[in-house]
């Protein structure tokens, strides 16, 4: 008896990150591999004459997970401005695919340019709940038997968005920075006061969270924890109240609880936000002026 031969699929290739070339003015990169790959360009400097606007640039490698998450702003308007590749944006309940090839907006299942879509700068008003990813991401889930998608004909492409804020103030660097200060443990034990490592021993890996969730607190970076998606959503009148006003009340205030407990916990042992051994030397000083 013939035995059946199975054709395996091939493994994903690894994602790897590589810093811009060149590099956007007045930038650092980060680089953070793994599954959810990342290069961040941050701006190490405030704003000049020639950029008076600190935009940080986010690249995404092939095969790269990484999202921005669920979350929303209550200080500033962000901007988004795509500038190669194709990303799925989830906006204020809407979903949107957006290519840098086609020039902005695309209808999800043909492929095909909105002619009255949005273009390749979205922006996002206040307490909008919003999240981003790479396109083929937003493929990769939505797989359903017998239906084709015409992807972006830069769907495999790296992706690279800019990001900035109004007001175009320091936040949103200072914010990259303290994250993937956290994120990349940076602090020795050694330098923690006798509050900090007790507590670091009681959360143990939820140590690492508390320090985010005091930044998100601090830098207007607020993550939709619990995300009701809709369950009371619909197309009568009284539906898309319940949508728009009782859901997103629920998440934000459980969102506010969750930051504020954070918020007090890390102000009785000292956490903070913003910290000299996270931050380029000229940001820092400019956020201490």
């Amino acid at each position: 008896m013939a035995r059946t031969q199975t054709t395996r699929t091939p493994p994903t290739p690894s994602p790897n990150p590589l810093p811009l070339f060149p590099l956007p003015p007045n930038t650092q990169p980060i680089l953070r591999p793994g599954p959810s790959a990342v290069a961040y360009h941050i701006p190490d400097t405030p704003p000049t004459p020639s950029h008076p606007i600190p935009k940080t640039t986010i690249s995404l490698p092939r095969h790269s997970h990484w999202t921005s998450g669920l979350h929303f702003h209550t200080a500033h308007t962000e901007y988004l401005h795509l500038l190669r590749g194709a990303i799925w944006l989830h906006l204020d309940g809407s979903d949107m695919m957006l290519s840098a090839a086609a020039g902005g907006e695309m209808y999800i299942g043909t492929g095909q340019r909105k002619p009255s879509g949005a273009g390749l700068v979205i922006e996002v008003p206040k307490y909008a709940r919003h999240e981003w990813r790479r396109a083929e991401n937003y493929y990769g889930v939505r797989r359903t038997i017998g239906v084709r998608y015409v992807k972006p004909a830069d769907v495999d492409d790296e992706v690279v968005v800019e990001e900035w804020t109004n007001p175009a103030d320091l936040g949103k660097p200072l914010f990259f920075w303290n994250l993937n200060g956290v994120i990349a443990g940076v602090v020795d034990d050694e330098v923690l006061s006798g509050a900090q490592r007790v507590v670091k021993k009681v959360l143990r890996s939820w140590w690492v969270e508390l320090q985010l969730f005091v930044i998100f607190w601090e830098l207007d970076n607020w993550p939709v924890f619990v995300g009701l998606g809709g369950v009371l959503g619909g197309q009568s009148r009284l539906q898309k109240f319940a949508y728009r006003y009782v859901e997103r009340s629920v998440e934000y205030f459980m969102t506010f609880v969750v930051l504020f407990a954070a918020k007090v916990l890390g102000w009785l042992i000292g956490i903070r936000a913003v910290e000299q051994r996270r931050t380029p030397g000229e940001l820092w000083r400019a956020y201490n002026r």
